[in-house]
């Protein structure tokens, strides 16, 4: 495992791109900051094409890639649908089922508030 980026805070990290640039800006006109900037740009959008090309083989080779706009998406083909297939009647079962514990929940909640005072 690469050390780079490292594992802090997304601000932080996002703090620190913030304070670089500050710092390179230094004595340039503008025109020697836009190719500054636009060089920058160039590196990014390379880092990028190759993350998101090693993300796409890496999902193929996972198997996990979906076209959402395939007919076979679309009529429920996705394993999202049809791995869980569940009627619309056992998912309102189920919420009734999470819809009773938070209510119990709250009942103890208000008997322990109650039982402090």
């Amino acid at each position: 495992m690469n050390p780079f980026p490292p594992n802090i805070d997304p601000q932080t990290f996002s703090i620190t791109a913030v304070l670089v640039g500050i710092a390179s800006i230094g004595d340039y006109t503008a025109n020697e900051l836009d190719s500054i900037s636009n060089w920058l740009f160039l590196v990014a959008q390379y880092i990028e094409t190759v993350s998101v090309q090693q993300t796409l083989i890496e999902g193929r080779m996972d198997k996990n890639n979906i076209n959402i706009n395939s007919k076979k998406y679309k009529s429920g083909g996705s394993p999202y649908t049809s791995y869980h297939n569940k009627s619309n009647q056992y998912t309102r079962d189920e919420l009734e089922l999470l819809i009773d514990a938070v209510s119990k929940m709250q009942r103890e909640l208000e008997n322990l508030k109650r039982n402090r005072n």
